[in-house]
């Protein structure tokens, strides 16, 4: 390294070594200084060519003129190095950025180049952006001091509360995304070592409640806090979801439908009875249909009164009356497969699943019968269901399936409606996750209110019963919801560094999780516009086919999912179990051959895997044939006569 470089390189020192390490983008800095350390440990050159240069330049202008050494740094390890050309560059990189290159550029640079990422961002935890206060057992509140990545509404400009003014292009900038919530300390883990971990951030704080539209709006008024606030508002958009009919949008070339899977993971005592009385947003229509059930039972207890009346030739002579169908809203989490299918069927394709215990859906699942895990996955993205039943020889199909799943739930229990064959099918990846640490506090129970919760919900879904009746009389007409082309844009520049970035930090299985989500994200955004049809008189005209988002509401919900990104991340990486290479083959193994299995180190001999079985008390010959299942199922490799090893470690060690 020249002299220039090292100069360069004691600067840098010195500037990173004064910052605070309370401030995300100073811990950001440090972080990248980090790596910029090791790549020239390692004698690595990531800016060789003129497009890797202008690239890490851009990424690292992400973090502000103070990486200014770091690019100096990392651009000297060229034998093109020039100081006044470089910091040219430089300037040029500071001036013209847009935030479509952002620092996670720089860190899949460095990662292919063979910097160890993980090993560096454990040195660097990340405090989550804006999360609530955590407080320990000391009574101190610790505060993130996080800067927010994506807000619908900054403060300081006072033109965003007015519906006409533009929007700001959404540029992520260069701490977005789930890194933060994989390395997260203190401020969103409890320190307490006997606690529950727990993630804590909020979204209801970032977004202004007058640009909501006014069914939500009604919705989050009814609560204070922003957890709260936060708790209303996805558990009405995931019930309203499930009940907008003649609504579709086209995303990744297909047809897709509103309804969303989502999953609040609270501990006790977190104010989840406030998630329950959301079924009333529901209730207007749910109670229509009941009426019309009693009075289409009555008729048909009539028409059967006089057919059983009439005699055996006279019945051959007429059709049978035909039972009516019972329509709800709701389908139960506890029940048959068939029977869950029946429901869907029975109301038009839709139907919504509420449960407040998980553990109600998990016992299902386990159940023969019950096992409708296909079904859901399949429900989630509106492919075709049937089934057939060889005793009555009756079939149904739900043709297009608009399924909605909102659940709530302990930590314990996600891992068991979830464990690891569910992770690695998909099932895992199609649910939105938002994590409520609830109050720790006591409050006032007799708080003045005009009514109970569950009556001002219940008149919120008044409202919302006048737009459901009209959608339904659109069912020949639907609506078709779409993106402006600069809102397309904005979405693409969002999750595409996303994408990039979750790929170089946690590898290829988090990339279905960050599919899945761009899909929600259009599919809440199709809920925002639909809902919006209600502040218009005609809410829609003969003429309107298609719904274009507004802007206002395109922010929100890009607010609302970056705080669901780093929920996601959270649980994907603390709660939901780790789905590994060998798991598919394991899993196929039986119960006794996968104890065995389990109880071999990952390189083991033909003895010592006798020895052990002894001890699971596993007979020779029964251990013998075991060992040779291990080979066919490509769970074991024979390396030598008499020593084996486990998969696994053998590509452990050539990577």
């Amino acid at each position: 390294m020249n002299d220039n470089s090292k100069e360069s390189r004691i600067a840098c020192a010195q500037v990173v070594n004064t910052l605070s390490s309370n401030s995300p983008q100073e811990r950001e800095l440090a972080k990248a200084k980090a790596t910029v350390d090791e790549l020239i440990r390692i004698g690595a050159n990531i800016a060789d060519s003129y497009d890797d240069w202008w690239n890490c330049g851009c990424a690292l202008a992400e973090l502000g003129p103070e990486a200014r050494d770091l690019f100096h740094l990392v651009s000297s390890q060229s034998s093109k190095y020039c100081e006044a050309v470089c910091e040219k560059k430089w300037q040029e990189c500071l001036a013209k950025r847009d935030g479509r290159i952002t620092v996670a550029t720089f860190y899949k640079m460095a990662q292919q180049a063979g910097v160890d990422l993980s090993a560096i961002s454990r040195q660097f935890p990340a405090i989550p952006a804006n999360p609530q206060p955590c407080q320990g057992n000391n009574g101190k509140q610790d505060r993130g001091n996080g800067a927010t990545r994506y807000s619908a509404d900054n403060k300081n400009n006072n033109s965003q509360n007015t519906p006409s003014a533009t929007p700001a292009s959404f540029i992520p900038p260069a701490n977005a995304g789930m890194r933060e919530v994989r390395e997260s300390g203190a401020s969103s883990l409890n320190s307490d070592s006997d606690a529950q971990p727990f993630y804590s951030e909020t979204f209801s704080d970032k977004i202004a409640e007058e640009r909501l539209p006014v069914i939500l709006r009604m919705v989050t008024a009814t609560q204070q806090s922003a957890e709260d606030k936060d708790k209303v508002l996805l558990s009405a958009i995931t019930l309203f979801s499930g009940n907008q009919p003649a609504t579709f949008g086209i995303y990744g070339e297909k047809r897709v439908y509103p309804p969303l899977y989502l999953i609040i993971n609270a501990p006790s005592g977190a104010r989840k009875g406030i998630i329950t009385d959301c079924t009333q947003l529901l209730m207007p229509v749910e109670y229509e249909l009941k009426q019309q059930n009693e009075r289409a039972q009555e008729a048909y207890q009539s028409e059967m009164a006089v057919y059983n009346a009439l005699g055996r030739k006279e019945q051959a002579a007429q059709t049978k009356p035909v039972e009516p169908k019972y329509r709800s809203l709701f389908v139960a989490a506890n029940s048959s497969a068939t029977s869950l299918y029946q429901d869907l069927a029975d109301n038009g394709d839709r139907g919504t699943i509420f449960e407040t215990e998980a553990d109600t859906m998990t016992q299902a699942l386990k159940q023969d019968y019950g096992n409708y895990s296909e079904g859901l996955r399949k429900a989630f993205h509106g492919e075709r269901i049937s089934y057939s039943r060889r005793k009555e020889h009756e079939r149904v199909c739900v043709e297009h399936p608009q399924l909605a799943i909102m659940m709530t739930c302990t930590p314990q229990q996600i891992c068991r409606l979830i464990p690891a064959d569910e992770v690695e099918n998909g099932m895992g990846n199609r649910f939105l996750y938002y994590c409520s640490r609830g109050e720790r506090g006591w409050r006032n129970p007799f708080t003045t209110c005009d009514a109970p919760l569950e009556s001002r919900l219940f008149e919120v879904g008044k409202c919302f019963k006048q737009l459901y009746d009209h959608l339904l009389s659109r069912a020949s007409r639907p609506l078709q919801v779409v993106l402006s082309e600069e809102q397309q844009r904005q979405f693409n520049d969002y999750f595409s560094p996303l994408l990039e970035e979750q790929t170089g930090l946690h590898g290829e299985p988090l990339n279905a999780f960050i599919f899945r989500m761009g899909l929600s994200a259009f599919r809440m955004m199709m809920i925002f516009t639909v809902l919006r049809c209600y502040e218009r008189s005609p809410m829609t005209d003969s003429e309107t086919q298609a719904l274009v988002c507004s802007d206002q509401d395109f922010q929100t919900v890009m607010t609302i999912i970056n705080c669901l990104v780093n929920h996601t991340v959270y649980v994907y990486t603390h709660l939901l179990p780790q789905v590994t290479y060998e798991s598919q083959a394991v899993a196929a193994l039986s119960s006794q051959e996968r104890t065995l299995y389990q109880a071999l180190e990952d390189e083991f001999t033909t003895q010592t895997a006798f020895e052990t079985a002894v001890k699971l008390q596993i007979e020779k010959r029964t251990a013998e044939r075991y060992l040779g299942n291990f080979v066919k199922a490509s769970v074991v490799r024979r390396i030598r006569n008499g020593l084996y090893a486990k998969i696994k470690s053998i590509e452990a060690k050539q990577q």
